[in-house]
């Protein structure tokens, strides 16, 4: 009966046999004697069905197991599907692959008992290969209690449902059930959930622990964003927190929740978007650009300025003013400039096609930044490889570098190196001169080397399968590092032959390619035999052979760690400055069976 059930926990699972297990032992493992999990099988193939149900039957007063006959195509279907056969009076989500601490229901069911809230949320962690990272720290300092999403509307940010303590009644009241087909579920459930309840809390207790393994195959839905339709569900969503907003009489937070939108949903994409096609870069404008439009001004205002630069260029179509601004804030590494500002009556602008408006001209100022005068280590140059052609046995490799705001000065005697830098390790680098000049016409700085591959370049084989170009250019005694890139028709269908120092066996053709970071690159691949044979097989290995068993070992003592892991405060760094994500970013090689960002 519902009334002998403090607490259910709906753990949702597809295809994830191996993982199951270690979820629903951390629930059946909770301090709060009476738990009850209900585990939804969403359609697997394989064999989760069976073990959910050997599960069920070795603590049926605990555990019960369901089976969707099809596959939803994500999480709202079988949470809701949880939701309905749940006996608790109160409910929370866990996903197939991450685990409760010991003490989560106890802690959120006690702050929920305390405080009258409707929903309790605590701290999520994310346990990546070899560290830890919590979500959205500053949210989690330190209890609250907040009559509303008003008092507190910072809670937007944390969009997961995983993470939080629900009342059963405040759910059947408010009528809210998870979005089904449609991803990103998550995040409109949360907003919906924090608009409707009158009373919200928070601990600073570490209640979740999301559980994050290198890409073993298909990515999951929330890393499906070479897609189209993933970046038009995610703006269907906004949508309808747009509207849910509107219904509560919150409009007032639609700027915040507009600024998250830029500084963190719309920037994954951005992100990415140089190692798309031209194609794709258009359609996504063409899906950004409306919904962009429909923002008032001040969520662009309250975004970072990076962000802010980079949305504002893509409502306005200028995609390459977009990817330059996205440069200037890398994930990790040293910015690149990849544009050439203009100067205007002293001032500085990103653009100076866009700064007719009083928005352009506020958000596109950027001489603050002090980008005339930072050191070349502090601020790289951005290049594009303009040809590449194989002649023979020797590649041609022809390419431009920007000069923004004079920072090569006329007169500098100009050298280059083109660099072929291992990406895994970057001290492991081989050069090739190059010949450069200044185009008359416009002065433009220009670049050509001609080189041999299978002599230039000599990987060792299997441990070092892609390799980052760049130039290295000396204008006088100053060197500058230029990051290149392509836009992709440079270099189509070009695969160039080499000879690993093991053997041809581990690769015989180097083929470019746009690296995530949006850097032109080359990687070993196999045309011909035996390395068409050798090197595919040796990968698989990788994969599922011995190599991967070890870090598979490895990354499961790191969870179990992270599993017994009790009450906890949080020690987060502060909230991220201007300009920062609302939210940790996404790892592009996380898998993950639901859309939590």
């Amino acid at each position: 009966m519902r009334s002998e059930t403090d607490l259910t926990v709906v753990v949702i699972a597809h295809n994830d046999a191996r993982r199951l297990p270690r979820a629903v032992r951390s629930v059946l493992a909770q301090s709060l004697a009476r738990v009850e999990v209900v585990i939804v099988d969403d359609g697997s193939t394989d064999s989760t069905p069976q073990v959910a149900a050997s599960m069920a039957a070795a603590d049926p007063d605990r555990v019960r197991a369901y089976l969707l006959r099809e596959n939803s195509g994500g999480c709202g279907a079988p949470r809701n599907f949880g939701l309905q056969v749940a006996r608790g009076r109160y409910v929370m989500f866990l996903d197939s692959d991450d685990t409760l601490p010991p003490h989560a229901c106890d802690i959120l069911r006690a702050a929920a008992e305390e405080s009258g809230a409707d929903l309790v949320a605590g701290r999520c962690v994310r346990v990546l290969p070899g560290r830890e990272k919590d979500w959205c720290p500053w949210l989690y300092q330190e209890p609250g209690v907040f009559n509303g999403l008003l008092e507190q509307p910072d809670l937007l940010h944390d969009t997961l449902a995983t993470n939080k303590c629900y009342r059963r009644d405040f759910l059947d009241r408010a009528k809210l059930r998870f979005a089904e087909r449609l991803h990103y579920e998550d995040l409109l459930f949360s907003a919906q959930a924090y608009l409707a309840a009158d009373r919200i809390a928070v601990v600073p207790d570490r209640v979740y622990n999301w559980l994050v393994e290198p890409r073993t195959g298909r990515p999951s839905i929330s890393n499906r964003r070479a897609e189209p339709r993933n970046f038009a569900d995610r703006l269907e969503v906004h949508r309808r927190i747009d509207a849910a907003l509107r219904a509560h009489g919150a409009a007032e937070l639609a700027c915040r929740k507009d600024a998250k939108f830029i500084d963190h949903d719309l920037l994954l994409y951005l992100r990415e978007l140089r190692s798309r096609t031209p194609a794709h870069r258009e359609l996504f404008t063409d899906l950004a650009r409306p919904y962009l439009a429909e923002m008032d001004d001040e969520g662009f205002l309250a975004a970072g300025r990076i962000p802010a630069i980079a949305a504002l260029m893509i409502r306005e179509g200028d995609v390459e003013a977009a990817m330059a601004a996205v440069d200037l804030e890398p994930r990790s590494g040293v910015p690149v400039l990849s544009i050439e500002p203009a100067e205007r009556d002293g001032r500085v602008y990103w653009s100076d096609a866009h700064i007719g408006t009083e928005l352009g001209h506020a958000v596109l100022d950027v001489t603050d930044l002090g980008l005339r005068t930072l050191p070349p280590e502090a601020l790289h140059l951005g290049g594009s490889v303009t040809t590449m052609r194989q002649e023979g046995d020797y590649l041609r490799v022809t390419g431009t570098v920007v000069n923004p705001l004079g920072r090569i000065g006329p007169d500098a005697e100009l050298s280059a190196t083109l660099e072929f830098r291992d990406r895994r390790r970057p001290s492991r680098v081989f050069g090739v001169e190059v010949a450069v000049w200044r185009r008359e016409r416009d002065g433009r700085i220009t670049w050509e080397a001609v080189l041999a591959p299978s002599r230039s370049i000599r990987p060792v084989g299997l441990v070092d399968q892609t390799w980052a170009m760049g130039l290295r250019l000396r204008a006088g005694d100053t060197a500058h590092t230029v990051r290149l890139a392509s836009q992709g028709t440079a270099h189509c269908g070009l695969a160039v032959p080499i000879r690993p120092r093991l053997t041809r066996a581990l690769g015989d053709h180097l083929e470019p390619f746009i690296a995530g970071n949006g850097e032109l690159a080359l990687r070993i691949v196999a045309r011909r035999w035996p390395a068409r044979t050798v090197l595919s097989g040796l990968r698989l290995a990788a994969r599922t052979g011995p190599v991967r068993a070890i870090r598979d070992r490895r990354a499961r003592r790191r969870r179990s760690r992270a599993g017994n892991d009790g009450r906890t405060s949080s020690s987060g760094p502060a909230r991220p400055s201007d300009g920062a994500v609302g939210g940790p970013r996404e790892p592009r090689t996380a898998h993950r069976t639901s859309t939590k960002m």
